[in-house]
């Protein structure tokens, strides 16, 4: 094995490990939020969440969201969009869901950047839980505030079969 090459290898992992130690220093140089200050914000907005599901106010909920916010809902298409969201919290909303728990399990981030993973109850006119699950929230801090950046939800219930009839995976639907 020629010297030069030795010397060039070496050079160059050299250079790496600099490299991912630079990278490694300017991610941690970002000061991580205090968990407890912050879960504490994000249950606020939580109450606020469950307190505008509860008065059936898809704009209160909507403003909760970033601009450029997506919702990823179970079982369909990701929404895309503050407005676009509302329109979805509002179908949501004309279901018979009285009003929603919202149990935020664990919380971390740092002063630009939170995320949060919870569990939800959906509750129905007669007190009768009608769901639960779990959701996980990517929060955004602007000027205005934390704001939900991302947000995924899905039930701990298992799928429901489809219909008699209807499209399976044996038998899909036709285009």
């Amino acid at each position: 094995m020629p010297r030069d090459w030795v010397t060039r290898t070496l050079s160059l992992q050299a250079a790496a490990l600099l490299t991912l130690m630079g990278i490694t220093s300017s991610c941690a140089s970002e000061k991580r939020e205090d968990p407890a200050p912050l879960k504490s914000a994000i249950e606020a907005l939580n109450a606020r969440f469950s307190e505008a599901f509860s008065h059936r106010d898809p704009a209160a909920i909507g403003q909760l969201y970033a601009e450029d916010a997506q919702a990823l809902p179970p079982g369909a298409a990701p929404v895309a969009g503050r407005i676009a969201i509302q329109e979805l919290w509002k179908e949501v909303l004309g279901s018979p869901v009285a009003r929603v728990q919202l149990e935020t399990v664990e919380v971390d981030g740092n002063p630009s950047t939170a995320w949060e993973t919870g569990r939800y109850t959906l509750i129905a006119k007669d007190g009768s839980t009608m769901d639960a699950g779990k959701y996980i929230v990517v929060w955004k801090h602007d000027d205005a505030g934390w704001k939900i950046y991302r947000d995924m939800w899905s039930s701990n219930s298992p799928p429901q079969a489809p219909a008699p009839g209807g499209p399976s995976a044996e038998r899909p639907a036709k285009r």
